[in-house]
This record gives C-alpha cells, structure tokens and sequence, in this order.
C-alpha cells in the first residue's frame, strides 16, 4: 500500500512530484479495495466483507485528516508500520494465511522498494516473513512447514532478505563512503584556504579546485568589487599568445536575481571557432557579489548532481575566504595610511625608507628626504576653523602628491607636518622639486571659496652626506626646516594667509 499524506498535504500546483505520483497510486488503491470487496472480485467470505471495508475506510479518513493535524503522519517509517499493522488486521479477518490480503505485505515491501528505502523494505519483509510463519503454525498445519511448496517459499522469502539486506549494506556503504569523501574534500579545500589572504592566491586555489572537479580544461577567476569592473586575478589553459581567447576579455553573464553563490550559469562563449560552452559560478557574501569562477568546455556540458554539491560548498568556503582576504587588506589599507589625508602614515613612511636606503646602499645612489611644514596653519585654524583646516591640510596633501613623481614617497607626518622621500635624488634636485612646490593656490572649503595662499617651509637632508641612518637623516632634516622658518618670520608671528580676492571659476 501506497503513502497517502504527501498528497493530501501539499498545496502546490503545476507537476506532480515522484512522491505525490506513488500517493497517488496508494490512494486509487485502497480506493478500488472497497468496491472489489463489494462486488466479490476479492474473493472474501460475505459476513466479513464488512468489518474490512469500516477498516480500510476508516484507515484512509484517519491519514486524509490527521495528515493536517499530526506532524508523525509525514514520517514515512511510522505510515509503512501503520500499512503492516492493517494489512494484518484485515489479513487475520479474512480468512488468516488463505487471505488474498497476504500479498498487502508484498505492496508495502514494493513500496518502500520505490522510495529507494531499503531499511525500510528490509523491515517489511521481516514483518512479512514472520506473520505469515505465525499464521501458518497459528492454523495448525504444522504438516504444510514440511511440503515443497512451503520450503520453496522459504527459499524464495530467505534469498530476497539476504538480497535486500546485501542491497542495504552496499547502499549504507556508498553513503558512507561518499560523506568521507565530501568530508576529505571540504577538509582539502579548508586547509588549503587556510592562511592564504592574498586575492591572487585565493583566486588561484578555488579556480584549481573548480578546474578539478568539473574537469574543464582552461578556466579563469574574476575579483569583484562594488562600483568597479570585474579584475581578472588568475587563469588556467589558456593559450591567447596563439590566438586563443584572452580571458580578459571574457563576457561576463549577469548574476540572476536572488542568487545566493554557487549556482552553475552556462551561455556559448563568444569569439571561439570551436563553440566552446562557458560554466560561471558567483561567489557571493552577505549579498555581495565577491568573484566569478568561469569555465570552458566542449558541449554537451553535464554536470552530475554530486558535483554541482561540491561547487556549491566551494562557493560558500570561498566566499568567505574572499571576504576575510578582502577586509585583511582593508584593515592593512587602513593601517597603512593617514585617516585624513589618504597619504601613507608615520609607520609606513619609514618602512619605504629602510628598503630605499638599502637599496641606496646597494647601488651607491643618493637619497633625499625633507620635512615640510605648512606656513601659518594654526592661523588657518583661528581664522575660519578646524574644518576649514582639515581641508586646507587634504588640499595640500592632493597638491604635494601630484608634484612629484611615481617613485618619490609623500606621507604625513603629523599635524601640519610632511615628509617627503626622493629615491636616487641629490639635494639639488629635491630643492628644485620644493620650490616649484613652495606656493600653491586652492580653495580649500565650500565655506571659503576665493583662493587660499598656503605657503611651505622644508628642510632637506641627503644621505651620505647627512647622515647614514633615517633618524639621523631626519634630525638633519627638522634642523634645516626650524632654520628656514626662522629665517622666513625673522622673528614676526605667524599671520593668517593671504586671500586673493579673485574667485575660482
């Protein structure tokens, strides 16, 4: 007999499911019981046709209604007890093991069979074997154990349970062995992103990962970040310096909406005479969109079940690490950089300087480095304000930036103080690169919209000649800058810069 609760339970519309068809097929069948049993098709003494019917009507009203009601009646092994459990009862009034209703325990044992429960069919078949061993000694025909028919029954009854209990065993063992085998994989993968917080590195290990168990040939990895273009971070198999497609520029699909990461997009690679098919996997955190898994391969693409599992779990392990990789280099960003100005701290500033000086060392090169200081900036503070200071401190940090060249270094100091790094460069040329620095002009705030004079003063110090240690080249440094502030006031207090009337367009 057939499971009825999934059909009377579900409210979806459209297909029907393989578990809905088999409660189909269970309920037409305890259906068409009834008006066998009343018409005689089922051969059934007529005084007991009645209590089986009561049995099989009340039994189908009772899952019809305590479905809606008991949560147990979704539980597939208390149903299947409950079929054995009626199907012996209505066997016992029907005549005991001459009973057409014998073959019941047959249905349940196919039904659990469909359902691709083998524990469950071994019970059934247990149940089976030993009512109907019961029934048998219960009737008194003690002499039938020892006809053929009998034996051969026990032959048939013994080699399908040693069949199903093998089938049950070898089933038991292949989840096993593929719960090992998904355990190895995630330990695999776990400890393979372990430690690695650079992007390139991670891209590289998720696209291996991927590359191995879709067996694509040539794949790439794509980093995402919010407001900017996907950035091509690593790539396997490809061959673009002998025409081959470059993976930069791959076509990217749109990521669907109300994806979660891990789900396998297929569309026909363009500009490739060979019709390849691309697979795209998103990885995704916290709904953000973090990398792009892209692989190539010929058609037809198939993907069995178990491997798209295992590209969902390398989407969620590899999401997360993408986005622990992507704060460490924030934080590292952060760390390394003045939380006002964007240029480079304190802290990094002498880390370039020790490995410019030894490469200066290395390559008996000069190095320069100064310390500028910003004329009259607490008379900036006083005259319109903090805020207004903090912006005339970010223009000038913009303005110093852009007057040097790529190699030099420019970093914060502290307060209204730079210094600024000039690799292979002789005092001269730092001077030279001062002066044309020496005055800008800029509107520094909303609030102050003509042009704020701000003037610098600097001390320059070059290694050899000054000093061979950064400390004591920027003791060399700070000494020349107090000199020429001295020398500029000439005693005078520092006055408020010089506003030109002239407004910026």
């Amino acid at each position: 007999m057939f499971h009825l609760v999934p059909f009377l339970s579900t409210g979806r519309k459209g297909s029907v499911t393989a578990e809905e068809g088999i409660s189909l097929v269970r309920v037409l069948l305890l259906l068409s019981l009834i008006p066998a049993l009343w018409f005689g098709i089922i051969p059934v003494t007529r005084p007991e046709v009645t209590p089986i019917v009561v049995l099989f009507g009340a039994y189908v009203i009772f899952l019809a209604v305590g479905s809606q009601r008991l949560a147990l009646l979704h539980k597939t092994d208390l149903v299947i007890t409950l079929d054995l459990l009626v199907t012996t009862l209505v066997v016992l009034i029907s005549g005991g093991v001459h009973s057409p209703f014998v073959y019941g325990y047959y249905l349940t044992i196919l039904e659990a069979a469909v359902r691709m429960n083998l524990r469950q069919a071994l019970a059934a078949s247990l149940a089976m074997a030993g009512m109907i061993t019961l029934l048998w000694l219960h009737a008194g025909s003690l002499a039938a154990l020892e006809t053929t028919g009998f034996r051969l029954g026990v032959f048939v009854a013994s080699g399908f349970f040693l069949a199903m209990l093998c089938g049950m065993l070898v089933q038991e063992y292949r989840a096993a062995r593929e719960r090992v085998d998904e355990l190895e994989f995630d330990s695999g993968l776990a400890s393979r992103l372990s430690g690695e917080l650079r992007g390139e590195g991670l891209a590289e290990i998720l696209l291996g990962a991927f590359l191995e168990m879709t067996q694509f040939f040539k794949g790439a990895a794509y980093m995402c970040d919010e407001g900017s273009r996907p950035q091509l971070m690593a790539a396997r198999g490809f061959e673009w310096e002998n025409g081959d497609l470059s993976p930069a520029h791959l076509p990217l699909p749109a990521l669907p909406a109300g994806a979660s990461g891990g789900e396998v997009i297929t569309q026909t690679a363009p500009a490739t005479a060979s019709g390849e098919v691309m697979a795209c996997v998103p990885l995704i955190h916290a709904g953000h969109l973090r990398m792009w898994l892209c692989g190539l391969a010929q058609p037809p693409l198939v993907l069995p079940d178990r491997v798209r599992r295992r590209i969902r779990r390398l989407a969620t392990h590899g999401a997360s690490a993408v986005e622990a990789a992507r704060l460490h280099e924030k934080v590292k960003d952060l760390a390394a950089k003045d939380s006002l100005t964007g240029l480079p701290n304190r802290r990094t500033f002498f880390e370039r300087m020790g490995s410019e000086l030894a490469r200066s060392h290395r390559l008996g090169r000069p190095l320069s480095v100064a310390l500028v200081d910003l004329n009259g900036f607490k008379a900036i503070n006083d005259t319109y304000g903090h805020s207004t200071g903090d912006a005339a401190l970010i223009r000038a940090a913009q303005l110093l930036a852009q007057g040097m060249r790529a190699s030099d270094v420019v970093a914060r100091f502290g307060g209204d103080e730079f210094v600024l790094l000039f690799p292979e460069t002789t005092t001269a040329g730092a001077q030279r690169v001062l002066r044309r620095l020496g005055t800008m002009k800029t509107a520094v705030s909303e609030e102050v919209t003509a042009e704020l004079r701000l003037t610098i003063a600097w001390g320059v110090a070059t290694w050899p000649t000054d000093g061979p240690s950064p400390e004591q080249l920027l003791r060399t440094a700070d000494r020349r800058l107090y000199e020429m502030k001295k020398r500029r006031q000439n005693g005078k207090r520092a006055r408020a810069p010089r506003v030109v009337k002239r407004q910026i367009a």
